[in-house]
């Protein structure tokens, strides 16, 4: 290579557009450094200097160059000059690129044309044809080329012309020959760059990532397969084969043009207009192109050799089909300012056609592009008139918005589902005048579209809800009892709605067990006083009803007090308001009926004497006759009875009579004290006709909506008035209308307040999870009906809807490190993982623990197979390779029979099941279904199947079936055709199972369940145990390196195929993959899963179920399938299923405990009731029936269960404890599901008082005990504290040692046992064991005791704790190892020498020689090494050493020789004493004072041997020990109040209101934060929840003053005249978040003169034609009517204008020469007679004319 300057003759000579300057100018001979001095000083390019640049010494920048290309991205630049005399900070030139469109495919490479330019120019004396070099990245902007055959390499140029690439690859231009960095959007220093998928900026939404491997099994029968398609427009392609076979590419392009390349030898290819660079090696080969691909690839591998080839590829996909935004439709207006929209269109990128926007959709990268909008047509509108002034058109013009319609009704009243509401919704628009019109949807898409259909009405029907019973009626014998039924919604109010058939009962017959006694008279009938006989019998009473009814009144006393009389009464027309209770008295001829008597004869018996009277006053009245006084007391009659019955009484009237006249006198004239005494008789004795009797209303059961008021009704009979005796009768003895016995109140509107619904189950039953519920602001309506609110119309805070669960530490669990490399480089290895022991914690961090805590738990697996490349094999010499090849070509040339495995041998290769992923669900009865391997299949019974197992590479005849994991015998029901497909006949419930087709290695399975089985006709279920899910997986296979489960989608495919009307609605989709997936993993059962399905098709509307194609909506209106409106021949019975629910109890001294069966529970002496609820399914209705332990449960007084299911124990005792199993059984078919009742105990331990000791063992063992007794061990040992307790719960054991802490090498184990490693002298102490639940706690102790020191003598090394310290070697090095031991650890080093060394190996420490021992004891001998406790292991290549009470730093060194060298081999270690560690202190102190937040931390210091604490950054080489966090202070914390964040001003302007939510809560002992009423925090002062706030002031809307009358008009007197309207604040800035519905008018019609306009036309102009038919005009102008101004048309145009021509001179002409158009004198006159037309014309003119023959 050369560099040349200054030996050219020539100079190249470029045209302007390859230079940013013409040649000779101030640039050509300037440096860098001096360009940036460089003094402009072109006063004509100078600019204004503005502020900034005056202030730094610059002047302003002069305009921009021309661009350096005029394509292909060239350079400007821009210059200015210092006015500081030179000194000025910063450069005096700038650029920009410029030209940055892509320049002609034929105009070649900007570099070659600068190199091609030197073709002419001789170097060396030779002209070369000159090529650019390849990019050599240390001088990327010199102008390098070579010459043709690329022999010689030169630089022509140290710069090339600016706005040349730097290299080809990227944007990056050369300016001043420095490479300057271009963005992709070709802006300098803009850093954009193209994402994977190409996009200058983009996200990598537009494109996929592919990738895999293939492994493609290439005989020489099957020679070429297809591995890899990719569409055109990927990018980024790497692919990598290794085998022999040849890679074969076919591109077919968009028009279809097909081209195949083989890739045989290295090198680049342009296949399809794409280049791509391909390289072979020996086994291996690479092909990468960057794309854009312009075709369709198809990458194809061709055989080439019996080994296989392994294809990895990888590479971006383009999405087929994305968004693209459109153009902006056109303006709103045409002037005055309107508005713009755009929207977005799903595009096919390859075809560039239009489509549905769901094949977007369907691509989760895909986000469509919200709509912009922007102003348009902003000029003024133009002026009406020429003389009118014209106020500025009005900008305003609202934004389209939607208009919503209603909610329709919703379409059922209530229900566990709901029903669906819609609404209609428009797009609209407002114009000028206010008006709304209805516009296209489009204008409105800059905002969401409302929702149109929503789910309404989800909650449970009114339901009647029955009372308690009343108190039996009577207290002897038989009487009634009654009761309140009441139909109670699902909030628990009273509303209407339940059906009346249902309705329970209210009334029921009642005995009470006293016999009853009627007590005797005391005097005979005949004995009483004659008065106390009724002189009229009792008739019916009558009360007023809901139909007009006569009502009668008391009858009147008899007008005589003896002999015959009259009686009268009043008789009314009434009726009964039932919803006031009041009585209304009506016309009589509302009522219907015969009106009863209003009198009636009586007579009290003859007047002989008065009847009743006593013997005394008969004396009495005898003496006064006898003493002749003129004037006395005399009875004259009685009063009105009190009663119409139930024995009235009537008091005698005394009056004074004048004795001789028998006439009643004045009471003064008698003598007041000879007045006879008040006499007193019973009238009416009989008892009262039946009547009902009300108690009172009770008070309102709410304050507000719909309450109720009750009251008891009862018949009854009144047997006596004074003494209130009442008989209670049967309610068919009253024949009035009953009174109700409930009445609405309070039906007012409550006010609106938060509904919260049930908490969700807890998201993790450990751990720290989260439980969720909604809670939403309504109102309760007066109609009992609710409105849903949003939250801003409920003033109170608003509930939590979420809160922690599950805060407990889980239990710890073996879990899988990091995979460590493939044991191998090529071929099958295996990798492997270390397990580590992890705890989730309460908190919800994941923690890792000691190994020993998890210790016997299950481990996970650690060892999978891993699969690498294949090996290549050994080359063999040219004479094997012919036989080789010679050999092959006999086996391609000579036919083998087949095998009878179905595969040949030696050619490694799978049988390829085609299998599919589907779950079959049968929608209608089809004879015969053909489904493929691979899926799930819930069919209707007596269908013919055929399942179908489609492989490739094996032959059919050879497939077998496996039903449940056993051999499927072949009958008339079950068989296997030829091409290996299984055959069912009519499905049957035997049928049911997991089938296996097993082609050779390959295999799947295909699981089969009925839906809606019938019993009676089926038999027997299967009953044999399903296989594990891993067995029957597919056992060979594809492209998968691990031997993890990789399981594709699945999709819900509707049986029979064809063409559906409707599809199932995606959440019901979805739900049925999660069902037939968890039977899959074995979390419910395959029976049950298929009931589930049955289930949830039959219960659910066709609307919940279905979702109509786009198809024919009309002809698929009546014809969605719905199982739950099947005819009854068509109902397919189902065997009852119970409802395993999913529950998590905490443990707690419940008074009522309810459970769900499959659950336990444990019983307390606080326990009072225990429900288990069993809810079951299935048709005809199961009946629930209960055992316990195996026993049929009875009916007791404390035990009983419901129609429901639910077992009830009442007072729950210890025998109640055991096994409590649920059996629902119908006619076809039962399940079961059992609880276990356990009775808390509390913890006991079972302590052992036997002393243990290790004397006698072996040293460094393990020893176990149990504790209570005494322990004593060696140091060394490994202890282990047995703590065996027992408890209801299981109780929890923790581990503690007396005045100190248990120190690091304690370990509790989860058994309840400790375990200490390695003993030492300071775990020397008195430990003791505490076994706590929640009933109470109990502990026991134990004295370890560590005696001995390190036996002198011993023949055992004493081993470190830790299994891993036991068996590693610390190798020495010829450099030298440096390393860190504690006592107490076994020290093993290791020379660096192979296994089968020879030569003996010689140790030395500290430069002293050590002897070869193999024992401890031999060791300790005066000499070298004194008081060095070691042996020497495997022939003297490892070296142990006692660390525990023998010094033993320094440095050791072996020193051996090589066998193949005879070099000697050095190599030493030094070690340390680790006189550091890590121990554990004290406690912390708890991290809370209550709640269940609050932990302990054992503290971890860094200690020296001696036991002083020092900086903890000394021990940072030492592993840290963990520590785990203990509970404290699990107690319940005080009530306190709780306040949220402010919310933000309810106004956006002026004066509003900030409000928070206040709670009164509670943090309980297990963590759970509990909402309490305000009274609870009435110690503390209750926090503000609102205060009033200020915002800046309001924009308002400001109009300007009424322009003039001047508008178009509108009619004779009538015109338009304009304002402006704006949005703006008080400081004068405009806004637009005015209300729009308070803004002014801009337009309003007005009166005006100039309006008062008229068309005035004028005379008619002669006719054109003399006779025949012409026509005339005239001249019509718009003119003012009070001025007569002539005006311009326009002004007029609201007026109809008078016609301005018309038809004239329709006479004939006839056939006479004569003239027949007035302007024949100018024909004559001009002589154009001798034309034909104007002879005829002008014929009367013409024929004088002498010129014109």
């Amino acid at each position: 290579m050369a560099t040349v300057y200054e030996s050219q003759p020539q100079r190249a000579v470029f045209l302007p557009e390859f230079a940013l300057s013409p040649q000779g100018s101030f640039m050509e001979d300037a440096t860098e450094d001096q360009l940036l001095t460089y003094k402009y000083d072109d006063q004509a390019s100078r600019m204004t200097r503005s502020d900034e640049a005056r202030d730094i010494g610059w002047d302003a920048w002069g305009s921009w160059s021309e661009c350096s290309r005029t394509c292909g991205g060239g350079a400007s630049y821009s210059l200015r000059r210092c006015l500081n005399g030179g000194s000025c900070d910063g450069k005096n030139i700038r650029y920009r690129t410029c030209s940055n469109m892509d320049c002609p495919a034929e105009s070649g490479d900007f570099r070659a044309q600068q190199c091609s330019a030197h073709n002419d120019i001789k170097y060396q004396g030779v002209t070369y044809e000159w090529f650019p070099s390849p990019y050599d990245p240390s001088a990327p902007c010199a102008l390098r080329c070579q010459t043709k055959g690329r022999s010689l390499t030169v630089e022509l140029a140290p710069k090339v012309l600016d706005g040349t690439r730097c290299r080809a690859d990227a944007y990056d231009m050369c300016i001043s020959g420095v490479c300057q960095e271009v963005g992709c959007d070709r802006q300098l220093a803009s850093g954009a760059r193209e994402d994977n998928c190409g996009v200058c900026g983009g996200d990598g939404s537009t494109c996929r990532l592919v990738r895999g491997q293939a492994l493609p099994h290439l005989t020489p029968e099957q020679s070429m397969k297809t591995v890899l398609e990719m569409p055109s427009g990927s990018r980024l392609l790497r692919l990598n084969a290794k085998g022999p076979d040849v890679i074969v590419i076919e591109a077919v392009s968009l028009k279809g043009r097909v081209e195949e390349t083989s890739l045989v030898s290295t090198g680049s290819y342009v296949i399809g207009n794409t280049s791509l660079d391909f390289q072979r090696g020996t086994d291996r080969q690479t092909l990468r192109t960057h794309g854009p691909l312009n075709a369709d690839f198809i990458i194809k591998m061709k055989y080439g050799g019996s080994k296989d080839t392994v294809v990895q590829f990888l590479f971006y996909q383009p999405i087929r089909y994305q968004w693209r935004e459109t153009d902006f439709f056109p303006c709103s207006v045409t002037c005055g300012g309107g508005y713009q929209l755009n929207s977005a269109e799903c595009t096919d990128i390859r075809s560039n056609q239009t489509l549905p926007e769901h094949h977007c959709n369907s691509y989760p990268e895909n986000t469509k592009p919200t709509p912009k909008l922007k102003e348009c047509n902003m000029d003024p509108c133009p002026e009406s008139d020429g003389f009118k002034e014209v106020l500025p058109y009005d900008h305003f013009q609202p934004l389209p918005r939607w208009e919503q319609g209603p909610w329709t009704q919703c379409s059922v009243s209530c229900g566990q589902g709901g029903g669906w509401q819609v609404r209609s919704m428009l797009c609209v628009e407002e114009d000028t005048q206010g008006q709304f019109s209805q516009v296209e949807e489009w204008k409105c898409t800059h905002s969401p579209r409302p929702i149109t259909q929503q789910i309404c009405n989800i909650f449970a029907c009114p339901q009647w809800v029955a009372m308690e019973w009343s108190q039996c009626t009577v207290t002897c014998g038989h009487g009634l009892r009654y009761r309140v039924v009441l139909c109670i919604d699902h909030r628990g109010q009273h509303i209407g709605g339940c059906e009346a058939s249902l309705k329970p009962h209210v009334k029921e017959d009642c005995l009470v067990p006293i016999a009853c006694h009627k007590p005797r008279e005391s005097l005979p009938v005949e004995a009483k006083v004659p008065w106390l006989k009724q002189s009229h019998e009792l008739e019916e009473q009558r009360t007023a009803t809901e139909d007009p009814t006569f009502v009668p009144g008391p009858w009147s006393a008899c007008s005589t007090t003896c002999g015959p009389g009259r009686q009268n009464r009043e008789v009314k027309c009434q009726v009964l308001l039932s919803f006031t209770k009041t009585e209304v008295d009506l016309p009589e001829e509302e009522c219907d009926e015969e009106r009863p008597h209003l009198e009636r004869p009586c007579n009290h018996g003859p007047c002989t004497k008065v009847p009743g009277i006593s013997s005394g006053l008969q004396e009495h009245e005898s003496l006064n006759i006898q003493t002749k006084e003129l004037y006395s007391w005399d009875y004259r009659s009685f009063t009105v009875c009190s009663a119409t019955c139930a024995a009235g009484k009537q008091t005698a009237v005394v009056r004074c009579v004048n004795r001789k006249q028998g006439e009643e006198v004045e009471d003064s004239l008698c003598d007041s004290s000879s007045k006879p005494p008040v006499m007193i008789r019973i009238c009416y004795p009989e008892p009262c006709p039946p009547r009902w009797e009300v108690t009172a209303w009770t008070s309102c059961s709410a304050s507000c909506g719909v309450g109720i008021q009750t009251r008891s009704v009862f018949c009854m009979r009144l047997l006596s008035v004074d003494q209130q005796d009442i008989l209670t009768v049967s309610e068919d003895e009253c024949r009035e209308f009953k009174p109700a016995i409930l009445q609405p109140c309070n039906q007012v509107d409550c006010p609106p307040a938060w509904e919260t619904e049930p908490w969700q189950q807890c998201s993790q039953s450990c751990g720290g999870g989260v439980q969720v519920r909604k809670v939403y602001c309504q109102q309760l309506l007066s109609t009992g009906a609710h409105r849903r609110l949003g939250d801003g119309a409920c003033w109170e805070g608003k509930p939590a809807t979420n809160k922690g669960c599950s805060n407990i530490d889980c239990l710890p669990y073996l879990s899988g490190g990091e995979w460590g490399k493939c044991s191998v480089s090529c071929g099958l290895g295996i990798q492997r993982r270390e397990p580590l022991c992890r705890q989730w914690t309460a908190m919800g961090n994941q923690v890792t623990l000691a190994r020993e805590l998890c210790s016997g738990l299950p481990p996970p697996p650690l060892v999978r197979i891993c699969r690498m490349m294949a090996c290549p094999k050994q080359e063999m010499r040219p004479k094997e390779n012919q036989k080789v090849l010679l050999k092959n070509q006999v086996r391609q040339t000579v036919r083998r029979p087949p095998k009878t495995r179905g595969y040949e041998e030696g050619v490694k290769q799978c049988p390829l099941l085609m299998d599919l992923h589907k779950i079959y669900i049968q929608t209608r009865k089809e004879k015969r279904l053909h489904l493929t391997v691979g899926g799930h299949a819930y069919l209707l019974p007596n269908t013919s199947l055929v399942i179908k197992c489609p492989v490739r590479r094996f032959p059919k005849a050879y497939i077998r079936w496996l039903k449940d994991g056993r051999p499927l015998p072949s009958s008339k029901h079950l068989g296997i055709t030829k091409f290996g497909s299984l055959k069912i006949q009519f499905l049957a419930a035997e049928d049911i199972g997991v089938y296996k087709c097993v082609a050779g290695p390959a295999s799947d399975i295909f699981t089969l369940q009925l839906i809606g089985s019938d019993s009676k006709s089926t038999g027997r279920l299967s009953t044999a145990s399903p296989p594990k899910w891993e067995d029957m997986l597919p056992s060979c296979h594809r492209h998968h390196s691990g031997m993890e489960l990789i399981w594709p989608g699945v999709s819900v495919s509707l049986l029979p195929p064809g063409v559906q009307e409707a599809l199932l609605q995606p959440q019901v989709e979805e739900r049925l993959i999660n069902i037939t997936l968890k039977a899959d993993r074995g979390e419910i059962q395959q029976e049950q899963a298929s009931q589930l399905i049955s289930s949830l098709l039959t219960h659910m509307s066709a609307a919940q179920l279905w979702t109509r194609t786009t198809g024919s909506r009309e002809q698929a209106k009546d014809r969605l399938p719905n199982w739950s409106e099947r005819s009854s021949s068509e109902t397919y019975a189902n065997r009852p299923v119970i409802i395993r629910q999913r529950q998590t109890h905490p443990l707690a001294f419940q008074k009522n405990i309810n459970i769900s069966i499959g659950h336990s529970t444990l019983l307390t002496n606080t326990t009072q009731s225990l429900t288990i609820r069993c809810p079951a399914e299935g048709f005809p209705p199961p009946k629930i029936s209960w055992t316990k332990d195996g026993t049929l449960l009875r009916h007791t007084d404390r035990v009983s269960w419901d129609s429901s299911g639910g077992l009830h124990i009442l007072q729950p005792r210890v025998s109640d404890r055991g096994q409590y199993k649920c059996t629902a059984t119908n006619t076809h078919g039962s399940d079961s599901e059992t609880s276990q009742l356990l009775v808390a105990e509390p913890p006991a331990i079972a302590v052992s008082w036997r002393n243990v000791s290790d004397h006698g063992l072996v040293l460094g063992h393990s020893l176990r005990s149990t504790v209570g007794g005494q322990v004593s061990v060696r140091p060394g040992a490994n202890l282990t504290l047995d703590c065996p307790v027992t408890g209801v719960p299981p109780p929890t054991v923790t581990w503690n040692k007396k005045n100190g802490p248990l120190g690091a090498t304690a370990v509790s184990l989860p058994s309840g046992s400790l375990w200490i490693g390695n003993v030492s002298l300071h775990n020397q102490g008195h430990y003791s064991c505490t076994a706590t639940n929640a009933i109470g706690k109990s502990t026991a102790s134990t004295v370890l005791q560590v005696s001995g020191q390190y036996p002198a003598g011993g023949s055992r090394v004493v081993p470190v704790s830790q299994e891993l310290n036991r068996r590693r070697v610390l190798m020495a090095s010829h450099r030298g190892t440096s390393v860190f031991i504690k006592p107490g650890d076994i020290l093993r080093i290791g020379c660096p020498v192979l296994a089968d060394h020879k030569p003996p190996v010689l140790w030395d420490y500290n430069n002293m020689t050590l002897k070869e021992v193999s024992s401890p004891e031999q060791s300790q001998r005066p000499g070298p090494g004194q008081g060095l406790q070691y042996r020497m292991l495997v022939g003297g290549r490892v070296l142990e050493v006692n660390t525990l009470q023998v010094k033993f730093s320094g440095r050791y060194r072996c020193q051996t020789l090589i066998n193949s060298t005879r070099q000697m081999l050095s190599a030493w270690i030094y070690a340390h004493i680790e006189e550091l560690s890590w121990r554990f202190g004290e406690w912390s102190t708890c991290s809370a004072s209550c709640g269940n937040r609050g932990s302990w931390l054992r503290r971890i210091h860094c200690v020296s041997l001696d036991g002083k604490v020092v900086q903890p950054t000394m021990c940072q080489h030492i592993p840290k020990p963990i520590t785990s966090p203990v509970t404290c202070n699990r107690q319940d914390c005080p009530p306190r109040w709780l306040v949220s964040e402010w919310s933000k001003c309810s106004a956006s302007c002026g004066g509003g209101w900030k409000r928070r939510q206040v709670s009164c809560q509670q943090l309980d002992a297990r963590g759970a934060v509990r909402t309490l009423t305000a009274a609870a925090c009435e110690r503390t002062s209750q926090p503000t929840d609102s205060e009033q706030c200020t915002a800046n002031n309001c924009p308002t809307w400001v109009t300007s003053a009424w322009g003039k009358c001047s508008g178009r008009c509108l009619g004779p007197t009538a015109t338009i005249q304009k304002r402006s309207v704006i949005c703006q604040h008080a400081n004068g800035s405009s806004y637009t978040d005015c209300d729009l519905r308070d803004r002014p008018a801009s337009v309003r019609n007005c009166s005006s003169d100039l309006c008062d306009i008229q068309w005035r036309p004028g005379a008619w102009r002669a006719c054109t034609v003399v006779c025949g038919s012409g026509f005339q005009s005239r001249r019509v102008d718009c003119v003012h009517r009070r001025s007569g101004r002539t005006l311009a048309d326009q002004h007029c145009a609201w007026l109809q204008q008078p016609p301005t021509w018309q038809h004239c001179n329709t006479t004939s002409c006839g056939s006479e020469c004569k003239d027949t158009t007035q302007y024949c004198s100018v024909v004559k006159r001009l002589k154009l007679c001798y034309l034909d037309m104007y002879q005829q014309r002008c014929c009367g003119s013409c024929s004088h004319d002498p010129d014109s023959t």
